[in-house]
């Protein structure tokens, strides 16, 4: 008789056998199951270096940045019930964000002596898991792969994407529940309620993490309602409402605990703000709205062609095409047009500014309506014809990216920390030769690998351009 532990755990093992069956393709031969799989690593591997690039060296570490990853330093009871601050006033509508970054810093915090960068990786990583969950969907959903990985390369690997997923911001981690509220909803059409509460689930952690992701969120899960009652099943569209409204008060339960216990103001009072200026005769700014989306997201997916990347023609055709060709698929369509006509619905309410990285939840469907009209014709084909063209563009891409929410003056401090720590954890002041950037703190490294500023401590230190560093006694 077999004693405990030694047999090998079998449901462990069923469970992994059926996730990898579920990545792969109904292939047709082992070896074809074999090259896709390899496909899925390579492409995890080459996303993950794309994102975290140099991030080591030059991490945005600014006020937010310094504040967020405090947080995550502590324990989970700690965490905020609610998200960071929103441009549409208030505070994000639920913890999510510092949830994930604090999962980053215990997991991958411990290879990154907890060092902020390291929240950049664990983002990294859950970006790249929802890449492949959306590549595998795409391809089952139109059948070519080269479908799926144009659409997955051409919003994975646009600068600006992989800009803000080598820092740690709000904005990034919406994107990758984005993904997955699409991958899940179009995974299935005619699912059980499980993949409704899925779907919702991922669609309101997008939102929790940047409120803009609410115009994705909306037709996504309300897609669901909509199939069943063109399909005349009245009783399952209730049970389908039901579904998602209870996920999403479950989710809700941090933010309302907050809103009754906290002081501080966790309402968006800048959108309703501006929604109520509608009453005084301002008017819904349709154009504005329609402009700034359509540059936007061109800017974003079309980098660094000049040409696409300033005409907004090209998107605004693809949409057309998609809408016609999608035109009987309800799911499609809630997972292309129908969250960009949302955004431009919604944002015509805002009176003020719109700002670029508003957008970034959007570029997904974005994505993915380009590659559905471009390949209506020979999907297989121009597919890979665009796959070769962004692999051409890639290091134009990856260049691109490191020109926005970069801080070089990162490297240089970090390597200087690193020497004072290895010397002394106690100092009187620490300082450098070169000027950080407002809103930085040339002492939270210090702090974070456990050092301490103290007016009894025998040394001052200065830091250089090139990490070396001064170090001065004080004089008693």
């Amino acid at each position: 008789m077999e004693r405990p532990g030694e047999r090998p755990p079998v449901e462990a093992v069923a469970a992994c056998r059926r996730l990898i069956l579920l990545l792969l393709p109904p292939a047709s031969s082992q070896r074809r199951s074999l090259l896709y799989l390899g496909l899925l690593v390579a492409l995890f591997a080459y996303l993950t270096f794309a994102r975290v690039h140099e991030s080591s060296t030059s991490f945005h570490l600014l006020r937010d940045q310094i504040r967020d990853w405090r947080i995550a330093l502590g324990s989970f009871s700690a965490l905020p019930l609610i998200g960071p601050q929103s441009t549409a006033g208030g505070s994000s509508l639920g913890p999510i964000y510092y949830w994930v970054l604090w999962a980053a810093r215990s997991l991958v915090g411990p290879w990154t002596s907890n060092l902020p960068h390291g929240g950049a990786y664990g983002i990294a990583l859950l970006q790249g898991g929802a890449d492949l969950f959306l590549l595998d969907t795409i391809r089952r959903r139109t059948g070519s792969i080269w479908v799926a990985l144009a659409a997955v390369l051409l919003v994975s690997t646009n600068p600006h994407e992989l800009a803000m997923s080598s820092t740690i911001w709000n904005p990034a981690v919406s994107v990758a529940f984005v993904k997955l509220a699409i991958a899940s909803r179009l995974r299935h059409d005619d699912a059980s309620l499980w993949w409704t509460a899925a779907t919702t689930a991922c669609a309101w952690f997008a939102v929790q993490a940047h409120s803009a992701a609410i115009f994705v969120a909306i037709p996504v899960t309300a897609s669901y309602v909509v199939a069943d009652l063109l399909a005349g099943r009245v009783r399952r569209s209730l049970e389908q409402v039901r579904a998602i409204v209870e996920v999403i008060v479950l989710l809700q339960i941090p933010f309302l605990l907050s809103a009754l216990t906290q002081s501080s103001e966790v309402l968006p009072s800048r959108a309703i703000a501006g929604a109520s200026d509608l009453l005084t005769g301002d008017g819904l700014r349709w154009r504005a709205s329609f402009s700034a989306l359509a540059q936007t997201l061109a800017s974003i997916l079309f980098a660094p062609w000049a040409m696409l990347k300033t005409s907004t023609a090209v998107l605004t055709l693809c949409v057309l095409v998609t809408a016609i060709r999608a035109r009987r698929d309800v799911g499609l369509l809630s997972a292309t047009i129908a969250p960009l006509v949302a955004a431009v619905a919604g944002l015509a309410l805002w009176q003020g500014t719109y700002d670029s990285y508003w957008y970034v939840p959007f570029a997904p469907s974005a994505a993915i309506t380009v590659a559905l009209a471009l390949t209506w014709w020979r999907p297989s084909m121009i597919g890979a014809l665009i796959v070769f063209a962004l692999l051409v563009a890639q290091p134009s891409r990856l260049a691109a990216s490191h020109f926005e929410y970069r801080m070089r003056e990162y490297g240089p401090l970090l390597r200087g920390t690193e020497r004072i720590v290895k010397t002394t954890k106690v100092l009187r002041r620490l300082e450098t030769t070169f000027p950080m950037p407002p809103f930085s703190d040339e002492t939270f490294l210090f702090g974070v690998l456990g050092g301490q500023l103290r007016d009894d401590a025998e040394f001052d230190a200065v830091i250089d351009e090139q990490g070396d560093v001064q170090f001065t006694r004080v004089s008693r």
